[in-house]
């Protein structure tokens, strides 16, 4: 019984919570919320440790399997429960227990669609568990941040650079329009007016204003702060936005700043980094021990499958300031 009750939890925490505040606790809701439940009951029967809170039907609820369930309730919650509130609990608790109960009796614990939501979570959480491990990483080190440090000073200076944008989504237009622009780099603002997916920055030409490190994505800051003369035009630069043109159109050369100020900074990203590493590492493995094969063309098929969306469906733009 305590797998079922535990499991009730998220509903009944929110019975608790308006309770608190003195309002009557709504209904139980519908027993769709228990669908990552185990569906095998305990038997009324089994021994069961503490004394006794409530008995209800064949079932009882003890004082260690209620202890463990407001533990899990915020504290300030749990301070804030008064005489009536704690018996509010016990009553949704019950009750949520009793909907459960049911539920089993009319065949609804092995409903397909709940053996695939059970499946699913479990999954998720397995997952979820190997993942975290993966985060499991030795500190980084002052001498490792010093270092990094020492190496990478442009990366934090208070330099600044005006610059103008071209996005798009396909790769081969970006290059065709990298080549227009070689010809004719004074076009920059009308090409973007024309082209660029990134609609809040092409109705101004592409002009993205003053901005300084860490503003951009990595691979586009990387592209935008390597140019050095104004109106100079970048290569075509992939993110995960799409493909970008860069022209540099000010740039206003800073100070490095203090050690102190960003040592943390690059504590954390070490730690992105090898975070990043190890968990590419791991998943190209466990990917070529699998012998992984992709038949594109099967893959095809089921995407020609797929029906297209219905006329006015609203398509995915990008995200405002796409770069």
């Amino acid at each position: 019984m305590l797998a079922r009750i535990s499991l009730c939890l998220g509903i009944i925490a929110g019975f608790v919570l308006g309770g608190c505040d003195g309002g009557t606790p709504p209904p139980a809701p519908p027993t769709a919320q228990h669908a990552h439940e185990a569906p095998a009951p305990a038997p009324a029967s089994a021994e069961k440790a503490g004394e006794v809170v409530a008995r209800y039907g064949d079932s009882q609820l003890t004082s260690d399997e209620l202890i463990v369930e407001l533990q899990r309730l915020p504290a300030r919650s749990r301070a804030t429960m008064d005489a009536d509130a704690r018996k509010r609990f016990i009553e949704n608790y019950v009750l949520n227990d009793l909907l459960y109960q049911e539920g089993v009796k009319q065949g609804l614990a092995s409903a397909p669609d709940i053996e695939r939501q059970v499946n699913d979570l479990r999954r998720r959480l397995v997952v979820q568990r190997i993942v975290k491990k993966l985060q499991d990483l030795p500190p980084v080190t002052d001498e490792q941040v010093k270092a990094y440090y020492d190496a990478n000073g442009d990366k934090y200076s208070t330099t600044t650079i005006k610059a103008r944008h071209i996005l798009v989504k396909d790769e081969a237009k970006a290059r065709e329009l990298r080549a227009q622009l070689e010809q004719s780099p004074d076009q920059f603002a009308e090409v973007a007016k024309a082209n660029s997916v990134d609609t809040a920055s092409a109705r101004k030409g592409g002009d993205l204003g003053f901005f300084g490190r860490g503003r951009m994505v990595p691979e586009f800051e990387v592209a935008a702060f390597a140019l050095a003369t104004p109106g100079e035009i970048s290569e075509v630069v992939k993110t995960p936005y799409g493909y970008h043109i860069i022209q540099l159109e000010e740039r206003r050369d800073g100070e490095q700043k203090p050690f102190d100020q960003v040592k943390e900074q690059i504590r954390a990203t070490l730690r992105n980094e090898a975070m990043q590493g190890k968990t590419k590492e791991y998943y190209d493995q466990l990917k070529q021990a699998s012998n992984l094969h992709i038949d594109e063309a099967v893959l095809e098929r089921v995407a020609a499958s797929i029906p297209e969306p219905s006329p006015g469906t609203p398509a995915a733009m990008p995200v405002h300031g796409g770069h």
